[in-house]
């Protein structure tokens, strides 16, 4: 069965497109690019406002992206944090992408356990079990809300210098969480771009995650454009195919330039969008046909 493919909605920043200011313009440039969805940013989404644009477009939301770094949010949402008034505000921020996700369909919605505003590199100042543990009851409490309304949690790892090491990393960590937590509605969000630091076989780590593996981001190693960094995709469509992945592969737009990235949306030098999604999916799925064709030679 193909793959199906998605955009990172929240990363056509990077090249100059803003989902939220022009949401008719760039949903309609992802179906236009071959997608079959789009994941959208919490932040400034209106569901009364954006459902009827799906609706009207056709593209499936499989998630509600959430931004956990400082850098991106602005605000302390640290789910392992030791002050409860953080720690709540980010199940707060997630119990609100949840009821997004409900009203807009969105099957997923992720969760990080980003650095805190004053980065604790190489190791945090607290001991790593009590952060867990943090982590934890965190991820208990998101859960059990989430399943009210249908919701899957992912735990997407972050790379040991934009997360808190020890605590969600790698897939591994992810999958501790799982067996500890015994809950029904959590999977893994591998990343190409945080594997590649993370972890010491990306391949392997896939094969590990196997059916909890719900969202896969292809996103190139040195984030630009699919194909220019070192990631071997062909052996990653493998070993996705080898796990009877059927869940979403969701594509990053690739940085363009730090100028366009600052002045975000409207920027006179930002690309063609339909082009540069275009050139990605097709990349991918030449690849995929590729995999395709050889399995088919050895069964």
């Amino acid at each position: 069965m193909p793959f199906k493919y998605s955009v990172a909605c929240p990363t056509l920043q990077w090249t100059g497109y803003d989902v939220v200011e022009d949401p008719k313009g760039v949903l309609t440039s992802i179906k236009e690019a071959g997608f079959d969805g789009a994941d959208l940013p919490v932040e400034g989404v209106e569901a009364e406002a954006m459902k009827p644009i799906i609706d009207a477009i056709g593209l499936a939301i499989p998630e509600m992206m959430g931004q956990w770094g400082y850098v991106h949010s602005g605000e302390n949402r640290d789910l392992t944090s030791l002050d409860e008034e953080v720690r709540l505000r980010g199940i707060d921020y997630s119990r609100k992408a949840i009821d997004l996700a409900a009203h807009l369909g969105a099957q997923f919605f992720n969760v990080c356990a980003s650095q805190p505003p004053v980065p604790q590199v190489p190791f945090p100042k607290v001991p790593i079990s009590v952060l867990r543990d943090n982590f934890g009851k965190s991820l208990r409490s998101i859960c059990v809300y989430a399943a009210e309304n249908g919701t899957t949690i992912l735990l997407e790892p972050l790379n040991l210098y934009e997360a808190i090491p020890g605590v969600l990393t790698s897939v591994y960590d992810a999958l501790a969480f799982i067996d500890d937590l015994q809950l029904g509605n959590l999977g893994v969000q591998p990343d190409i771009f945080h594997m590649n630091i993370s972890e010491s076989s990306p391949t392997g780590a896939l094969l590990a995650a196997g059916h909890w593996a719900k969202v896969v981001h292809m996103n190139e190693t040195n984030h630009d454009r699919i194909g220019t960094g070192h990631a071997d995709f062909k052996a990653i469509m493998r070993t996705l195919k080898y796990i009877d992945f059927d869940g979403w592969i969701t594509v990053y737009a690739p940085i363009v330039s730090q100028a366009v990235f600052q002045k975000k949306a409207q920027s006179p030098n930002r690309p063609d969008l339909v082009a540069t999604l275009s050139q990605q999916l097709r990349f991918l799925k030449e690849i995929e046909d590729l995999v395709e064709t050889e399995l088919a030679r050895h069964r």
